[in-house]
């Protein structure tokens, strides 16, 4: 059977704590998709996913950012700082941007599925 898009990124966001059932973490979802769907959103993410998201769920793409921000910083709160080191590659408690976040989920992702 073939995972789709949105069943990978799910189960790649397990590796953290996240508060699964709020708005935001739908955003983060989206956000990965569309960074897994083409990686030159990356240089705009603004107009190229942060909008979208804004677009698709109806809210200004601002609150998109600062919905995200906070889901991220409360993850790394409350995740154990070994594995977002492991995961991201670093060797002290750094919490990664929501940027640095979103790309280095979906990288992996991607980098699992080649």
């Amino acid at each position: 059977m073939v995972e789709s898009i949105y069943e990978k990124i799910l189960f790649e966001l397990k590796n953290f704590n996240f508060k699964r059932n709020s708005l935001s973490y739908e955003y983060l979802i989206e956000a990965i998709r569309l960074v897994i769907e083409n990686r030159y959103v990356i240089k705009d993410f603004n107009n190229y996913v942060y909008k979208p998201i804004g677009e698709k769920f109806n809210v200004n793409q601002k609150n998109v950012l600062w919905c995200l921000n906070k889901l991220i910083t409360l993850m790394y709160f409350n995740t154990d700082e070994n594995i977002i080191n492991l995961y991201f590659n670093t060797y002290k408690s750094v919490k990664p941007t929501t940027k640095a976040f979103i790309i280095g989920v979906a990288r992996n992702i991607i980098i699992k599925n080649n």
